[in-house]
This record gives C-alpha cells, structure tokens and sequence, in this order.
C-alpha cells in the first residue's frame, strides 16, 4: 500500500497507510522525527602560546564569535585553557581567574586564529570568527584582543594554577570546561576567554597561556 504524501509539522512528519483499496478508505497515521537542524562544519582551533600581559585590567586570551545576520547557529562543544610559568608568585598574590563569558559585541584586535576542520569536505561560515592575543608563538598581538563583556555574563570559572616556589614538579594543568553541555551561540553571541585580575604581578609576561576551541556549526533545512 502506498505512503501518503509526507508534511512537515512541528518537528515531525506525518506519513500513513491506507487501510484498504478504495481511495475512500481511512489512513493509519504515524510519525517521524525530522531533523530541524544539519551540520554544516565541525571544526576546532588552538592558540599560539600566549604570554601574559601584565596589568591591571585583565586579559582576553581568545574568542569565538557568531556575527549578525549568521546564517548558522554555532554549538561551542569545549574550551580547553592551559598554561606554564617561569617566575613564582607570592602565596599572597592570587592568580588570575579564567572566565568564560558570553557575549554579544563583536571582538576586536587580536590574531585570527585558523581553523581545522574535523572533515575537509565541510566549510565554515565566514559569520563565525576567532581571535587570539598572540601574534606568533611567545609574541603578544600588537594591539590587545578586545572584547565587551557584559554584567551576569559568566559561564563557569576557575582559579589558575600558581607557581609559588621552583621546587618539586609541575604536573599537566589543562583544564576542560563545558563538559556538562554545549553552549548555543546565535546571531551576535560569543563566547570570551577572559583573564579576571587586578595586579600586574597576577599575570606577568613570563605567564604562558593557551586556548582550544571545538565547535560545530548548523544550518536550517
């Protein structure tokens, strides 16, 4: 017996079998999920090693933005942060906070930072754009990467790692986040890795820093 004509509504599309021969006979209805949404590129980017930019304003290591009028919706899947230092800081001076932050003004200064594509046949969308504070490996971004974070913006946080003495080992330090579930970056979101503090001796230039995104983007049928 033949389907019916498929329509798609809500998310689902209705198909059925007639339940005899004569065209006046009744359908059996049944319904199946329809994708509302189709990968277009999986992809994922990492910084140069990022020196620390001693002041008292914080620092933006790096960003990724859906620009307005984004045809596609960006889920950003992790952000890895890591980092090594050379000079010891007093017990008494913390370090730096490493914040994720939403935001929606685009970014500005900074490095582009390339992506890799987990599939060679997919393409990214030029809407969506990253920038790190770092020129070359060790070298500072000749303009520092800028970014408006917005107030109640924090999407997790955690304290660095310190160095407070040059004895003993220093063990992995990289720190995963977003592990509890992706974050939707729609037309005009982003997301910020932003150093919170307020010393210069908190994040001196000795401090290395680097970031890792993995993103995927989609398209609407």
């Amino acid at each position: 017996m033949p389907d019916i004509d498929s329509t798609v509504v809500s998310g689902v599309e209705a198909r059925g079998y007639r339940r005899g021969a004569a065209s006046t006979d009744g359908w059996d209805q049944y319904v199946i999920p329809v994708e509302d949404k189709i990968v277009s590129y999986q992809g994922r980017a990492n910084t140069f090693r990022i020196p620390g930019r001693a002041g008292t304003a914080g620092q933006k290591l790096a960003t990724i933005h859906n620009a307005t009028g984004s045809t596609v919706l960006v889920s950003l899947e992790q952000v890895r942060v890591d980092m090594a230092v050379t000079v010891v800081k007093l017990v008494t001076v913390l370090p730096p906070l490493i914040r994720l932050q939403k935001v929606t003004v685009l970014p500005t200064n900074g490095t582009a930072l390339g992506k890799v594509s987990n599939d060679s046949a997919l393409t990214s969308s030029a809407s969506v754009t990253l920038l790190q504070d770092a020129q070359a490996d060790g070298s500072s971004s000749a303009a520092a990467l800028t970014a408006t974070i917005p107030a109640a913006s924090i999407i997790t946080q955690e304290f660095a790692a310190r160095l407070i003495t040059a004895a003993g080992y220093e063990p992995f330090d990289r720190s995963e986040y977003l592990d509890s579930g992706a974050v939707t970056l729609r037309p005009l979101e982003g997301v910020a890795v932003f150093l919170d503090y307020v010393l210069a001796t908190q994040n001196p230039i000795t401090d290395m820093w680097s970031v890792g995104f993995s993103w995927t983007e989609f398209t609407r049928p």
